[in-house]
């Protein structure tokens, strides 16, 4: 196949005045708890809910180690240990202040020490623990801000919700192609190359793909968990498997997600149920994702969906996305976050049975709405057998 590449954009016009009212929110921050300042740390390492509060405030992804913002009331100042990360930066309208200093914890100190001190803001999440005893020995109150600004990143701008919509018609985009290629004999590493190809072809600056096939069955199942790309894989595709894949591009900062199970040779009868379960249960949850409802109740109905068609519903089977691709990932049956408007809900149930543990992946990226989830995507439901 023959894929155009999406043409270069020009410069972003919009992101230094999307920047602006994203630094106006840290002063709002400020104002509301009596800060002189806030520290904002961005790290190479997943795991948190703050972890992508560096690239929101700045639109740059840590490339490694710890990169921060400095910020005091109308002048936030960006910290880079990374000299790619600040030839990057002096290139982009935004930041009139960029400092590089390998000494990264040096330099946050320095900075902070130019001006009063008293009370500082910082998401003690992903503040490394040898910063906050340097931090101390500053004589300030140090405050925990990371409630308060991950409920900044969850109030959607016009801005990221265009990004979001690109980025769904990128993972459209993407599982045609997959449709077009996967066929018997054809490698899962060759498939999963076309991917990664193809989506940063349509603009993609950044994927993640999870793949795997095997025939699936309620019996015995030989459709192994969706994993990550290794090397060497020697696995291959044949008459009769199925190919499950997550189908995920990041474009300007926010990711969407596409997860699909496809028959491969002829039409799986076991598949064929399964997927029909998954459907109806995606579309009972949807009704649910509006303003104000809680995840735990959104997991519960789904649990009760999964029971009433006779299997067994169990994790992973949503998150939320962002700038994060997953920004709630502390999903639990007690969780206790709150849907706000416009939030990108990835739902993706996963139903098994007791002679299986694993069962498919089918789902794809919502909208949070006042009407309930809005699909992003729009490549329909249908299962595909090729």
């Amino acid at each position: 196949m023959t894929y155009n590449r999406r043409p270069e954009n020009e410069e972003d016009a919009t992101l230094p005045f999307e920047l602006e009212k994203r630094w106006g929110r840290l002063d709002e921050i400020m104002r509301e708890k009596d800060l002189d300042a806030l520290l904002i740390v961005g790290n190479s390492v997943v795991g948190s809910a703050a972890f992508g509060s560096f690239r929101y405030f700045t639109s740059h992804k840590v490339y490694y180690g710890y990169q921060a913002i400095v910020a005091r009331p109308g002048k936030p100042i960006m910290v880079c240990a990374s000299s790619v990360l600040h030839k990057r930066a002096l290139t982009q309208k935004g930041f009139t202040d960029i400092r590089l200093s390998p000494d990264i914890l040096g330099s946050v100190l320095s900075t902070l020490n130019e001006g009063p001190l008293r009370r500082l803001g910082v998401s003690l999440a992903v503040l490394p623990s040898s910063w906050y005893l340097e931090l101390e020995k500053m004589n300030v109150t140090i405050l925990d801000i990371t409630e308060e600004v991950v409920a900044v990143r969850n109030s959607r701008s016009e801005y990221e919700l265009q990004a979001t919509r690109e980025s769904a018609r990128i993972s459209d985009i993407g599982y045609k192609a997959m449709i077009d290629m996967a066929r018997p004999g054809v490698g899962l590493s060759d498939l999963h190359t076309e991917l990664d190809y193809v989506l940063k072809m349509a603009g993609a600056e950044e994927t993640f793909t999870l793949m795997s096939n095997g025939k699936f069955s309620f019996e015995d199942n030989k459709l192994p968990c969706i994993s990550a790309y290794r090397w060497p894989d020697d696995r291959v595709i044949e008459h009769g498997d199925c190919v499950a894949m997550e189908i995920t591009p990041r474009y300007k900062g926010y990711w969407t997600q596409m997860v699909r199970t496809i028959c491969v040779g002829e039409e799986n009868p076991d598949l064929r149920i399964a997927h029909k379960a998954q459907v109806e249960v995606i579309e009972s949850v949807v009704k649910l994702l509006k303003p104000g409802v809680r995840l735990d109740d959104v997991l519960t109905h789904m649990w009760e969906a999964g029971k009433d068609l006779g299997f067994i519903a169990k994790l992973p089977s949503c998150h939320l996305a962002g700038i994060d691709l997953d920004e709630g990932w502390q999903f639990s049956m007690e969780s206790d976050i709150v849907l706000m408007e416009n939030m990108t809900f990835i739902l993706h149930p996963t139903l098994i049975t007791p002679k299986i543990d694993f069962g498919i992946f089918w789902g794809e990226s919502y909208l949070v709405t006042n009407d309930g989830g809005l699909c992003l995507a729009s490549s329909g439901n249908e299962l595909i057998t090729v």
